[in-house]
């Protein structure tokens, strides 16, 4: 009975492990918080995707800022154009943008060696559990692989790190 028992016990969890890889490696099937286009030491003008979920310090305000700070030593940030820039909210958490916004919404980018800052015009009024989504196209990564933090701040107000990933 106990070899049964376990027999199941390790292919439901062969099972469920299987179903978190096939979704991009989140067990909800939500995409990661940093999305890595090229994750090879040395790429430049790596596309670079960054999500934050707007909290109570940030929900009932208009989405008008979002910026990212790098590792100084180890990640060149350049510029971008406005077009180039991709942005949007999952407001359900499916992964899915349900509200996007293009180069007419965002009024400025700045950088400088590593980070940017991008201020936006949407009149989009964020809710607790909202996800902003931003790719961002001009990220030289670093020489070096390893797991580097990242701090992404939403409207000047709310800051979150999470951990870029280069193989």
């Amino acid at each position: 009975m106990r070899r049964i028992l376990l027999v199941v016990a390790v292919v439901t969890m062969v099972a469920f492990s299987g179903c978190a890889a096939l979704n991009g490696g989140s067990p909800d099937g939500t995409p990661d918080d940093v999305a890595v286009e090229n994750d090879d030491p040395g790429a430049t003008n790596v596309t670079q995707t960054l999500r934050i979920d707007a909290n109570e310090t940030t929900a009932d305000t208009e989405l008008t800022a979002i910026g990212a700070t790098y590792p100084r030593e180890n990640f060149t940030v350049d510029a971008a154009q406005h077009d180039q820039i991709q942005l949007g909210v999952d407001t359900d958490g499916d992964g899915e943008l349900e509200s996007e916004f293009n180069e007419t919404h965002i009024s400025g980018v700045n950088n400088n060696e590593y980070s940017f800052d991008i201020t936006l015009e949407t009149d989009y009024t964020l809710q607790a559990g909202d996800t902003v989504v931003v790719s961002y196209p001009a990220v030289d990564n670093p020489s070096e692989p390893g797991d580097y933090e990242v701090e992404i701040r939403l409207n000047d107000e709310q800051n979150a790190t999470d951990t870029v990933e280069i193989e």
